[in-house]
């Protein structure tokens, strides 16, 4: 397992976070990297997606890394489906592309943990840097609500801090 690099709980929000949206149903078939699978295929394809939001740059905040949004919008016992959207958190009530995607994102705090490694590393890597996120925010005075949503952040800038930095981020409140 690997160790986080930096962590650090800070408030967040309120964004919109608008990109293009996948579902597949929770599991490791759609293995959450940016190289396989259904969300793969989705990160293969995402040019235009960051094209458009980089378009709306008076929208942009200082969330600008590219971004797999995952939710549970639509999960439930049958289905199990798990949302994926790719794109970026831009300022609350920002115009929503056409074919684009968004979910408003209510003010919270968030843990943000990062990890040196290769996004590309597999369903294990996510784990890890899940699990220790989660057990970074419940060592301080939170408890993690990734339920609600978290997120897969890919630097634009592929060696930060001496290497590949990826990190997530998850919502939390305090206990």
């Amino acid at each position: 397992m690997k160790t986080l690099e930096k962590f650090e709980l800070t408030p967040f929000g309120p964004y919109r976070f608008i990109g293009k949206s996948v579902y597949a149903r929770a599991g490791g078939f759609c293995v959450t990297t940016q190289q396989s699978g259904i969300f793969g295929g989705l990160w293969k394809n995402s040019g235009w997606i960051f094209e458009t939001l980089d378009g709306l740059s008076e929208h942009a905040t200082d969330e600008i890394h590219d971004i797999a949004l995952l939710t549970w919008e639509k999960f439930e016992d049958k289905s199990q489906l798990l949302g994926y959207t790719v794109g970026r958190f831009m300022k609350p009530g920002t115009p929503v592309p056409a074919g684009m995607d968004y979910f408003d994102i209510e003010a919270t705090f968030v843990g943000k943990g990062w990890v040196k490694s290769d996004p590309d590393a597999g369903l294990d890597f996510h784990l890890d840097i899940e699990q220790l996120t989660k057990d970074a925010i419940n060592q301080q005075n939170y408890y993690e609500t990734g339920w609600k949503w978290f997120a897969e952040v890919y630097p634009q800038k592929s060696a930060v801090h001496g290497g590949p930095l990826m990190g997530l981020y998850m919502s939390c409140a305090k206990k």
